[in-house]
């Protein structure tokens, strides 16, 4: 229905391409072991791999509980070493699980989505953009990843290896915390070096599925904002006697987008509740790596190691540096832009003023509206200067305890 104004003109009604993009996203990741969009030949491929990530997992920290204790006589690889293997290992298997639960309620969570996007009494053009921005970001991932564990590779071998040395001097060096050269076999080592390329695949994939979900909250509350910006602008302009012409159409608007907002909010709590325990993971285990990759790229500086042992680590500390930041910041955006309406109701004159105005700007003002590791933290902008400071305190402790050790 028309109303005076073209902002109360009806707009498309078309949905836009953030949830057909994710639902491919996680209908794809039944390829490294999430079937909840694949069959029974994917159902069973991924708990075959959940299996071998258990006992991988309970391998290495037998490993890591031997070293500790000191029944290893020449332990192959420090605690650290050990450490961190148990540590990739059980976030893949953690993440494995998370992401699955995840996906499986993605399809509800989606109705949801798509029950706002269609069925809001306010209706907003579509963010044409959101696609190839998604698609961007998955493919400049994907990319990265690769050449970081490309880079992996080639420094656990060197470039001088013969080529038929390469895979057992790979599986010794970059699993030293697990096999030995007496215990190496080919038959050990294939499904060590497949479940590897798993869990780092798991491991980008769960920061990547925090970037994308956030980045479609973020639009969604963008295009609030545009509109909420537009109306305000609107009745600024609109002359007193007009307002109180159309007083009773102008609350009945603003009580429509404030339970817009609310509803918005109530999305954002809801993706919350499932994404909760993926943020935890993936803000904890990126705080551990880049620790450790700070710690390893000083002991490289100090040991003058190979040129491509200096490439890999700066490249891998920088992507996991990157990514880290990514995952915050864009969790961060969905507080950043679900406050942003406020400095535009305080533009809203004095004439168009109106009690729903008044509820709305209430209702911003105390309420929070953000992602969270299951409630133990809340991501915003600031959250990115608190890890900086995290991680500069336990490279210091890392440092200490490498150096008593020695």
């Amino acid at each position: 229905m028309k109303a005076q104004g073209k902002i109360y003109i009806k707009t498309s009604e078309r949905e836009d391409d953030f949830l057909p993009t994710v639902t491919c996203m996680f209908a794809f990741a039944k390829t490294f072991g999430i079937p909840t969009y694949g069959g029974k030949v994917a159902l069973i491929m991924s708990v075959t791999i959940l299996l071998m990530l258990i006992i991988l997992e309970i391998s290495s920290i037998w490993k890591l509980v031997r070293t500790l204790n000191g029944w290893d006589q020449n332990p192959n690889g420090s605690v650290i070493a050990r450490l961190s293997g148990s540590i990739f290992y059980g976030n893949g298997l953690l993440s494995m699980l998370i992401t699955w639960k995840l996906a499986r309620k993605w399809r509800s969570l989606s109705k949801l989505w798509l029950e706002l996007e269609t069925k809001c009494s306010l209706h907003f053009p579509p963010n044409t953009k959101i696609r190839r921005r998604l698609l961007f970001v998955a493919g400049y991932t994907v990319f990265c990843a690769f050449v970081e564990h490309m880079l992996s590779m080639m420094s656990s071998t060197g470039l001088d290896c013969p080529p038929q040395e390469y895979f057992e001097r790979y599986i010794l060096s970059s699993h030293g915390f697990l096999i030995t050269k007496h215990e190496y076999t080919l038959w050990l080592a294939i499904p060590i070096f497949i479940l590897s390329k798993l869990a780092t695949v798991l491991w980008n994939f769960q920061d990547l599925i925090i970037i994308l979900i956030s980045m479609g909250l973020a639009s969604r509350y963008n295009r609030l904002n545009v509109f909420l910006r537009r109306l305000v602008m609107y009745e600024n302009d609109m002359k007193a006697h007009n307002l109180q012409q159309n007083l009773v159409k102008r609350v009945y608007l603003w009580r429509r987008l404030r339970i817009a907002y609310v509803h918005q909010s109530q999305l954002v709590k809801r993706v919350d509740q499932c994404l909760g325990g993926l943020i935890l993971l993936s803000n904890l285990n990126n705080l551990y790596f880049i620790c450790l990759q700070l710690f390893l790229g000083i002991s490289v500086s100090q040991e003058k190691g190979t040129v491509i042992n200096r490439i890999y680590y700066f490249y891998s500390l920088s992507w996991l540096l990157f990514r880290a930041s990514g995952v915050l910041l864009a969790a961060g955006d969905v507080q950043l832009h679900s406050q942003r309406a406020l400095p535009e109701l305080y533009r809203c004159g004095s004439a168009a003023y109106n009690i729903e105005i008044k509820r709305l700007k209430y209702q911003l003002q105390h309420q929070i509206v953000s992602l969270s590791g299951m409630d133990l933290f809340y991501l915003s902008r600031q959250k990115l200067l608190e890890v900086a400071g995290a991680i500069v305190k336990y490279e210091l402790i890392l440092l200490q305890y490498d150096k008593d050790r020695n």
